[in-house]
């Protein structure tokens, strides 16, 4: 059986924040109803125990919320940790950490009401005090915050008001913050803890979710054992009994797309994404769960604009031109996605329709003519193009990830064919956001999974350069503008109608190559009982047990 999550995400399109009040009647901009995952024996009795082992590629960098970049790491952590508010299937946001919130009505003062009873991992309670220190470290400099900084958006200071009140204030309004306030990136974390484990925290965090960490064998798994203590669901799962069902959760690395989907036929792993080449013969086969949904990112060749030749807006641009995207598709995922355009996806909200038409298209005749206007030339005649004594030579760095390192080879080739050498260099994914930061690339394959067009903030804003995942490391103040624009605007026409104007801003200066979005198909065993899919894209193995 297969259950199909095609359809774009609708809106919700009621008084935005500066207009909201408490806690019930708050609404994402996004929703999907609960996603059943396979059959559940309606007969069956929920029972604890067994491991649940998901088939990873990559572990990620660090378990650390407020210093991780890795999408792989922001899923684990909605296991392990709690954030202040959570969104159910419905994309009401609901309680979590907080039991209830008022908002100011000019939308700059949010003060939550902290439930009572919550430990962390190590049984130490959970007050007004360790939320304020949570949100006080992602605001330090020094924290490094990755993904983390950018969800807090324009916070500017935060208030213990009782002992289990908190409250923060933002210097403008700040249109996706109930949305990023669910996130795992803004889990809280026990401040004992940071402060007496260093760079261990990062291993092993302290935090008060469903599962806490076990262990963590590098480059092998990651173990979570289940909490017995967890008492305070989100009412959309399950309170009576309290905790989850499955005793352990094993995200297990397998880089290679065949090993893992032979394990998972083994019966070694319960849970892969299939690589593109085996969803054909998945998808009518009744011996398994099979799950599909839309890509809320793409995947993109960066480049750096402050190196040659990509600090010329003409060279970028004709490169873009150079590239068969549906070439890169079949190459990739064998057709299960769609080219990119922009910046967005059709899954996100915010993605303009326009963009197709807009974005230039595969001419490579055209991209040669614009590189020798450029200056770019093939003098001696050896197939390669030069300028100054310098041939047109850079290298991408790029991920180890099957279907990346297909669409690399393409797009190298579909260069060569206008007299441009791009070699690749594949590394982990960690030492590529290193370099990236460092701006010791040339040109980066890199995708994204994001639930708002707010990502334009960490892949863009000058203040992202050489700290976040500014991948082109630019510092430009027409695309600050619109940044902020974009995170101020409340109004929800208005706010897509700015990222319309950036989408086509973006293209216009040629930072990247967009490629590709995946369709995704998850394949589950069908010993899985009770699972439900998340409209933010990931599975419930809260309420799920093991017949």
């Amino acid at each position: 059986m297969m259950n199909r999550f095609s359809r774009r995400y609708g809106l919700k399109l009621g008084a935005m924040l500066g207009a909201m009040a408490a806690a019930g009647n708050l609404v994402s901009v996004q929703y999907v109803a609960a996603e059943p995952i396979g059959e559940t024996d309606p007969e069956a009795t929920p029972q604890v125990g067994g491991e649940l082992i998901v088939g990873a590629v990559e572990l990620g960098d660090t378990l650390d919320p407020h210093k991780t970049g890795s999408a792989q790491v922001s899923t684990i952590l909605r296991y392990v940790g709690d954030s202040l508010i959570a969104k159910d299937y419905d994309g009401n946001y609901v309680p979590s950490v907080a039991e209830s919130w008022e908002i100011s009505e000019d939308g700059l003062v949010y003060t939550f009401k902290i439930r009572e009873g919550i430990t962390f991992h190590d049984g130490t309670p959970l007050t007004a005090e360790e939320v304020k220190f949570s949100f006080d470290r992602v605001m330090n400099p020094e924290t490094a915050a990755v993904t983390a900084g950018g969800l807090i958006g324009p916070m500017t200071e935060t208030a213990v008001i009782d002992p289990m009140t908190f409250q923060f204030n933002l210097s403008e309004p700040f249109a996706p913050i109930m949305q990023f306030l669910t996130a795992s990136n803004l889990s809280i974390l026990s401040p004992t803890a940071v402060e007496s484990m260093g760079e261990e925290f990062g291993r092993k965090p302290i935090l008060t979710g469903q599962y806490m960490v076990d262990e963590w064998r590098e480059g092998d798994r990651i173990i979570l054992k289940r909490n017995p203590n967890y008492a305070w669901a989100p009412p959309h799962l399950h309170q009576d009994p309290p905790a989850a069902f499955i005793e352990t959760i094993t995200f297990q690395s397998i880089v290679e797309d065949a090993a893992r989907v032979a394990a998972f036929e083994a019966g070694e792993i319960h849970q892969s994404t299939l690589p593109a080449i085996d969803i054909p013969r998945f998808q009518d086969n009744p011996d398994f769960w099979l799950h599909n949904y839309q890509r809320q990112g793409i995947v993109t060749l960066a480049f750096n604009v402050t190196r040659t030749p990509f600090d010329n807006v003409d060279v970028r641009k004709a490169l873009m031109s150079a590239v068969n995207k549906q070439d890169v598709v079949d190459a990739a995922v064998e057709g299960f996605g769609g080219e990119a355009f922009g910046f967005l996806s059709p899954a996100q909200p915010g993605y303009w329709e326009g963009m197709a038409d807009y974005a230039p298209k595969f001419d490579p005749e055209a991209a040669r003519a614009a590189l020798e206007a450029a200056g770019w030339t093939d003098s001696d005649g050896d197939g390669v193009l030069d300028k100054d004594g310098q041939k047109f030579e850079f290298t991408a760095l790029n991920l180890p990830n099957d279907s990346y390192g297909r669409a690399a080879q393409v797009v190298q080739a579909q260069f060569a064919d206008i007299g441009v050498t791009m070699n690749i260099q594949q590394l982990e994914f960690a030492t590529v956001l290193e370099d990236v930061k460092a701006s010791k690339h040339d040109a980066v394959f890199m995708g994204y999974t994001y639930s708002d067009p707010d990502v334009a903030f960490l892949l863009f804003d000058s203040t992202q350069a050489g700290a976040g995942i500014n991948l082109n490391q630019i510092k430009d103040p027409v695309l600050d503008d619109f940044i902020a624009r974009g995170r101020a605007a409340t109004d929800i026409e208005a706010r897509w109608a700015i990222y319309a104007d950036l989408q086509k801003y973006i293209n216009d200066q040629g930072l990247f190559v967009p490629l590709w979005y995946d369709d995704y198909y998850v394949a589950f065993a069908k010993s899985l009982q009770g699972l439900n899919w998340h409209s933010d894209n990931f599975a419930i193995y809260y309420d799920a047990w093991f017949s």
